[in-house]
């Protein structure tokens, strides 16, 4: 019972807090690109990717959005050819805000879902003692400041509150005269504080006989967070008269979960031919510090119900982000883009409801700026991975085909600090 309970705390903390279900959707238009913002920086998402450069923006910036997030997730084993996941779609959602202080100043403030999940199956299905539910959403609010420091640099900061919630259902393998099997249920509420740190360079603008090129760059860092899960709620149903003192009916439990650290580093190259268009290429790269999450330990109110600690050895990740942008006129604009990111999940702990891969994912974006002060952004992600994984605490292995589809449109409105009304609001 002791390996069952190990099992099954581990398979709760890797859906929370896995690579792949990091949601790296954060702004409509850095998801046109790829996700390459963090050396861009042209609407207020940057108090996420990239808080110094704030200072970029000439305008008081609002943008409101959302993405629907189409999952399909199947499984082969030795048993069944095809299992499918029956998860429903998910709607995060991202508010920014962002304004200017005379000529030196900037400030903002940001919500986001940076982590969110939701896996399910049918109650009955072969891997029941493994997954049969789970769902997990968080909140991020990002109070932001940043100062310009040089004629071309500016740096910025934020503090981050997170807050989470989340519950999982598996089957428990205990069967009595009236039933095949228990259920357990765990819920959970925690909070985490940590920051946002960036500098942003306008580094060169120079005219030429064809135009204006022009190179921005930046640099941030996203701290890791420790979420303190107090007073979470275990419940075991249908268990044997025998092993309620093991399963009681509810209990109790505390534990820490680790978010990982973001070093992110990138460069925007734009080529401007005066007023008529301009298209610039972007480049990103990531670096995620999943190695902070070695070990997972949760401690139990019941006596007799065994504390557990479960050794992760996750991975340290890299993710490389790309994207061009072709903007006619100030009145519209066309995005595509491609990433590819690496899992932090070693071979060995690879789990139905977490079928985490290397994958390369493609996106694509448009833009429509012709109602005044206003804008309209629409994006879209394409992934597909496969992945043959174990998972050899529970000796339960699979073949996982994903493809999950990301649909994304934000509204946004641009306001001249200086009040000076323009014809159409400023993309940079």
């Amino acid at each position: 019972m002791h390996k069952f309970l190990i099992i099954f705390f581990s398979i709760v903390a890797n859906i929370a807090f896995a690579g792949g279900f990091q949601l790296n959707i954060q702004g409509t238009k850095a998801v046109g690109i790829g996700g390459a913002f963090t050396g861009k920086c042209t609407d207020a998402s940057a108090l996420y990717f990239n808080p110094g450069g704030l200072m970029n923006l000439k305008s008081q910036n609002l943008i409101f959005g959302t993405h629907i997030i189409v999952p399909s997730v199947s499984l082969q084993t030795d048993y069944y050819d095809n299992i499918n996941q029956t998860t429903g779609n998910a709607t995060p959602v991202h508010f920014y805000y962002s304004g200017r202080y005379k000529e030196k100043l900037a400030y903002g403030l940001g919500v986001n879902n940076q982590f969110g999940s939701a896996s399910s199956f049918a109650d009955d299905w072969q891997g029941r003692y493994i997954i049969q539910n789970i769902s997990l959403r968080t909140f991020m609010f990002q109070p932001t400041v940043a100062y310009k420091i040089h004629d071309r640099i500016s740096i910025g900061a934020g503090f981050v509150y997170t807050t989470g919630s989340f519950s999982y259902e598996k089957a428990v393998p205990l069967s009595s005269v009236n039933v095949l099997y228990g259920k357990a249920r765990l819920t959970g509420k925690g909070k985490a504080y940590g920051y946002n740190v960036g500098i942003f360079s306008n580094v060169f603008e120079k005219e030429i006989s064809s135009g204006v090129i022009s190179l921005t760059a930046g640099l941030s860092y996203r701290s890791g967070m420790k979420i303190k899960l107090k007073d979470g709620n275990a419940e075991f149903i249908n268990i044997p008269n025998s092993m309620r003192s093991m399963f009681p009916i509810e209990t109790s439990f505390t534990a820490e979960l680790n978010l990982p650290s973001v070093f992110s580093g990138g460069f925007c190259f734009d080529f401007a031919k005066g007023e008529s268009w301009n298209v610039n290429l972007n480049y990103e790269i990531n670096r995620t510090g999943w190695s902070t999450y070695d070990t997972l330990a949760f401690d139990f109110e019941n006596e007799e119900t065994p504390d557990t600690k479960v050794t992760k050895n996750w991975d340290n990740v890299f993710a490389h982000r790309m994207g061009v942008e072709f903007v006619y006129k100030e009145l519209a604009a066309l995005r595509i883009g491609c990433y590819y990111d690496n899992t932090p999940i070693p071979d060995g702990y690879v789990s139905p409801e977490l079928p985490d891969s290397d994958n390369l994912s493609f996106t694509a974006g448009v833009g429509f700026y012709g109602i005044k002060n206003l804008s309209v952004d629409f994006s879209f992600i394409r992934q597909v991975a496969e992945r043959d994984g174990e998972l050899s605490e529970e000796g339960f292995s699979a073949i996982y085909r994903r493809k999950v589809n990301i649909y994304g449109i934000s509204l946004g409105y641009a306001l001249d600090w200086k009040k000076k009304q323009k014809s159409a609001p400023q993309v940079e």
